[in-house]
């Protein structure tokens, strides 16, 4: 680990950003930790990102970059984050380390064609005015060329799909092509609920999808058949399928039953913890994720604000990961909650918790989206019918509170729903609190048909410009956002 940090330093030194923090006095993590601030916003690197938008050289990282990534942020605007060739060796030492478990664990993995999420575009292809990239073409950018070549053999889906920017005739031509893989082996997606929405869709358009295709008519009748009888599985329309990669924890754990019903007997591995501005850990087997130690620098900041490295991470406790990458975030704090579950030798095997900012504090009572997730699949489990649920403040002159908008079946008890989340927030002494001492109002709660979440993600999209692949579903909103989208659902 500290070889790859010193190995950073001196790459940059000579960089804008090296020359302001004296990247040349550097000699030890311990010059490094001292020198450098941690990066607790993007804006605080902002002014280096425009500089570097312009087409100068030499700013956060030797040389230009070779195109700019979209990332979503805490207000509407999405940050840029830029990429060079330092940050695709950084990508590929993860990849290729998991990619080669996943073959010492089934080689049948790799027996047939592999499905990649791709997501219709937002919008049309941009640049910066010094004429750099912004977005890629296809997901294969990320890596080197030879890697991005034999990628693209497997593919079952081509690049170019990506280009339809309406989304209703992307996923049409998404499953066209599909179906015709009945060899597909390995499906690799974000998040859990893009995959559940996928399947959704054939569901609801699968007339349309296969009108314009050369399928066997008995493949056909028989999608058709399962789909009236309610019985439709990943297995049964993929008979070759070995192995299901999807983010299986934190805010993605509330899903997890519904995929692991349509999975069928195909085996589902929690995807390690990668983002846009970098790796922090790659799936080791289909329990264990481990530190991505030969891609990064990292730091990991505990709750009371002491910084440990990764050698020196206790077992139990949770962290905020903080990484430097090739790429020119140094000191970068992703705020992804991880916790240490043990170690492999000496690397650590971290569990994503959930995000660190996204808290709701009206009166000191300091709800986050990390204690949501956990009521919220213990909600699920224990009322039937309940198919979501999602949180925001509510605020007036006088008093403070929160509202449980309920996604359900009309039968759902949402007066019992709404007890029992409060009995489960009163664990949280800063809440029960607030409710004792009248600072906050008790729950309040909206029940709404089936087919919200559907409406919130396409709205939650749109306001924060984020691709249906990429998207992590917030359960808990601030005041005011969902105001428009609640008053069209006439709730």
């Amino acid at each position: 680990q500290e070889a790859i940090l010193m190995r950073c330093v001196k790459r940059n030194a000579s960089t804008e950003f090296g020359i302001n923090y004296h990247y040349d006095k550097i000699k030890s993590y311990q010059d490094y930790s001292h020198a450098v601030p941690v990066i607790e916003n993007y804006s605080q690197i902002y002014a280096y990102i425009e500089t570097m938008l312009t087409g100068k050289s030499d700013v956060l990282f030797a040389g230009k970059p070779l195109f700019f990534e979209t990332t979503s942020g805490s207000s509407s605007a999405s940050k840029l984050i830029p990429y060079n060739q330092q940050m695709k060796k950084e990508l590929k030492a993860a990849v290729a380390v998991w990619m080669l478990n996943l073959f010492q664990m089934d080689p049948g993995i790799f027996s047939g064609k592999t499905y990649w999420s791709l997501s219709p575009a937002l919008k049309e292809k941009s640049a910066t005015e010094s004429g750099i990239r912004i977005g890629t073409d296809d997901d294969s950018e990320y890596f080197d060329p030879i890697s991005s070549f034999l990628l693209k053999q497997v593919l079952a889906i081509p690049p170019q799909l990506k280009n339809i920017i309406e989304p209703n005739a992307f996923y049409v031509k998404t499953w066209q092509h599909l179906l015709h893989c009945a060899d597909l082996s390995f499906v690799s997606v974000w998040s859990p609920q893009f995959l559940i929405r996928l399947v959704d869709f054939l569901k609801q358009n699968v007339e349309e999808i296969c009108k314009g295709t050369s399928l066997p008519l008995s493949r056909v009748d028989a999608i058709r058949g399962a789909i009236a009888d309610n019985t439709l599985t990943l297995e049964m329309i993929f008979p070759n399928l070995r192995m299901v990669s999807c983010w299986t924890s934190g805010q993605s754990a509330i899903w997890m039953n519904d995929l692991i019903k349509l999975a069928g007997n195909i085996p589902v591995q929690g995807k390690g913890l990668l983002a846009t501005e970098g790796v922090v850990t790659i799936p080791v087997g289909m329990d264990k994720h481990a530190l991505s130690y030969t891609s990064h620098f990292y730091e990991f900041r505990e709750m009371s604000g002491k910084i440990f490295t990764a050698s020196q991470l206790e077992i139990g406790e949770t962290y905020e990961a903080i990484m430097t990458t090739g790429a020119g975030l140094y000191r970068y704090n992703t705020h992804d909650l991880v916790t240490c579950t043990g170690y492999m030798d000496s690397v650590p095997c971290l569990t994503f918790r959930g995000r660190s900012g996204n808290v709701s504090d009206m009166v000191g009572e300091k709800l986050s989206e990390n204690m949501l997730v956990e009521i919220v699949v213990k909600a699920r489990a224990h009322f039937s019918g309940l198919e979501a649920l999602y949180l925001f403040p509510i605020k007036s002159d006088h008093s403070a509170g929160y509202k449980v908008i309920l996604e359900g079946k009309s039968e759902i008890d949402g007066a019992a729903i709404c007890q029992f989340m409060e009995e489960q927030l009163m664990h949280n002494p800063y809440y029960n609190q607030g409710l004792k001492s009248g600072q906050l109002k008790g729950l309040i709660y909206d029940i709404v048909e089936i087919g919200f979440t559907r409406k919130l993600t396409q709205y939650y999209q749109s306001v924060k410009g984020i691709k249906d692949g990429d998207l992590k579903l917030p359960l808990l909103y601030p005041i005011g956002f969902l105001d428009n989208l609640l008053e069209s659902s006439g709730t």
